[in-house]
C-alpha cells in the first residue's frame, strides 16, 4: 500500500464519520428555520419554540458534567424506528379525564437552548425526556416534594423501596454537609453501611439539577408537520 491510499484511508476512516456525526448536525442545530403552526391542521396560528423553562442551562451543564447522559437517554424516537411512542410516561402523558394528550417524538428544538444536547449514550437507566412527570407521581407515592424525592434520589439511590436494583451511583458531591440538628426542608440524613449518620443539604448545583429535571416535560404542541407520527 501506497502512503497516498494510506493518508485517504485514514481521512475516509475518521473524516467522514466527524463530517456525519459532528458537522453536518452542528450546522442544522446552529441553523435550526422557524417552523409554523397551520390553523386547518393544528387549530392555531403562530410559531413553534421549545417549552423548557427553569434553570436550565445551569441544570444542563450539572448534568452533563456529572456523566448523567452515560446511562439515560433524552431521545423519544418516531414509531418507524422504535415503540417508545407508547411506553408508559416515557414519551408524555397519555389522555385520560383530566389532561390532555402530550405524547410526542423528540424533535431539534428540544435541545435549542441546550449548550450540549444530552441524546445519551446508553440506557442502562431510563430515558428522561418526560423525567418531570414521573419524578412528580414518585415524590407524591413517597410523600415527598418533588425537590425533596430529587435529593434523596441523587444522595441514597439504592435506599428507597424497590429501588435497590439500580445502578446509579450517590452524588454527594453537589451536596453540603450540614449538622443534623439543623432546621431545614431540605436536610437530608443518611445512614452509611458502617452506622455513621451523615447529614446533608443541596448545593447550588444540586438545585440546578433538581430544576433541569423537573423541567424535563415535553407537553408543548407540537406543529403536525414536524411530527412523523401524531398521536389521536
Amino acid at each position: 500500500m501506497s502512503f497516498q491510499k494510506f493518508i485517504l484511508g485514514l481521512v475516509a476512516a475518521f473524516g467522514l464519520p466527524w463530517l456525519v456525526l459532528i458537522v453536518i448536525p452542528f450546522g442544522k442545530m446552529n441553523q435550526l428555520e422557524t417552523v409554523s403552526f397551520d390553523e386547518d391542521t393544528d387549530g392555531k396560528t403562530g410559531f413553534y419554540e421549545s417549552s423548557q423553562v427553569g434553570h436550565v442551562p445551569l441544570g444542563s451543564a450539572v448534568y452533563g458534567a456529572n456523566g448523567c447522559y452515560v446511562c439515560h437517554t433524552q431521545v423519544i424516537r418516531p414509531t418507524y424506528a422504535g415503540t417508545e411512542m407508547w411506553r408508559d410516561d416515557w414519551a408524555g402523558q397519555k389522555k385520560n379525564a383530566d389532561d390532555k394528550d402530550t405524547r410526542r417524538e423528540s424533535n431539534p428544538f428540544d435541545y435549542a437552548r441546550e449548550g450540549f444536547a444530552h441524546i445519551g449514550l446508553n440506557r442502562v437507566g431510563p430515558d428522561l425526556s418526560n423525567a418531570g412527570y414521573r419524578i412528580e407521581k414518585l415524590a407524591a407515592k413517597f410523600e415527598m416534594t418533588p425537590e425533596q424525592y430529587i435529593y434523596n434520589r441523587l444522595l441514597q439511590p439504592r435506599s428507597f423501596i424497590g429501588f435497590h436494583w439500580t445502578t446509579c451511583p450517590s452524588q454527594p458531591q453537589i451536596f453540603r454537609k450540614a449538622t443534623p440538628y439543623g432546621q431545614s426542608d431540605e436536610l437530608i440524613t443518611i445512614e452509611t453501611k458502617d452506622g455513621e449518620v451523615k447529614t446533608y443539604v443541596p448545593g447550588k448545583s444540586a438545585r440546578a439539577l433538581a430544576s433541569y429535571l423537573l423541567s424535563l416535560k415535553k407537553d408543548n404542541q407540537v406543529p403536525a408537520s414536524m411530527s412523523h407520527n401524531p398521536v389521536k
